[in-house]
């Protein structure tokens, strides 16, 4: 456990690579991003928490579910570190995902009860109505971080913008919401 606890701390010190390249001065760090994100998620569960049906679910999102998938999202960045979308896109999302499959792997092996791979799979492959939760509150997390750097006077943020397929609709409309923001100024 202390072994994966040293390595998940090095995320507090791993800026988001996207952000520096995009001329970000001092961005936030992916353990910034994960804690965010983790929080985001758990709210926009609430709101879908609040009529399921009306978002096609049998049952309740998993709040407590949510809030470990989004914890351990970006886990395996702490050994892949995080590649910015140039590189992703270079490499193929398949190798990324099969090398961050393997970090994982290697991180939590040893742990006596582990299913954070299991977590991450939710996430990574949508497979779940908590992992496509998660996968919104990371795009608008991240669209959220976008808007508060422009109005620091960052420019060249326009990639962070592009529209994605949400999985609810309470995510369209949080998406909708930081667009208008965002040209309000």
């Amino acid at each position: 456990m202390i072994a994966m606890l040293q390595s998940a701390s090095a995320l507090k010190r791993l800026p988001r690579s996207g952000w520096l390249f995009a001329g970000v001065a001092q961005p936030e760090s992916v353990a910034d991003h994960c804690w965010a994100t983790a929080l985001l998620a758990m709210m926009l569960a609430a709101s879908v928490n609040r009529d399921p049906a009306a978002h096609g679910l049998r049952a309740p999102l998993d709040i407590g579910r949510v809030a470990q998938i989004a914890t351990v999202h970006d886990l395996a960045e702490s050994v892949v570190t995080d590649l910015p979308r140039r590189a992703t896109e270079l490499l193929g999302k398949h190798v990324k995902h099969e090398a961050e499959a393997r970090a994982l792997a290697q991180l939590t092996g040893d742990l006596p009860v582990s299913d954070f791979l299991a977590l991450w799979q939710e996430y990574s492959e949508r497979s779940t109505p908590e992992g496509r939760l998660v996968h919104d509150a990371d795009k608008l997390e991240m669209m959220h971080q976008a808007l508060a750097y422009e109005r620091a006077g960052n420019q060249n943020l326009g990639e962070f913008w592009q529209a994605y397929e949400w999985h609810y609709q309470v995510s369209e409309e949080m998406y909708a919401a930081l667009v208008t923001a965002r040209s309000a100024g």
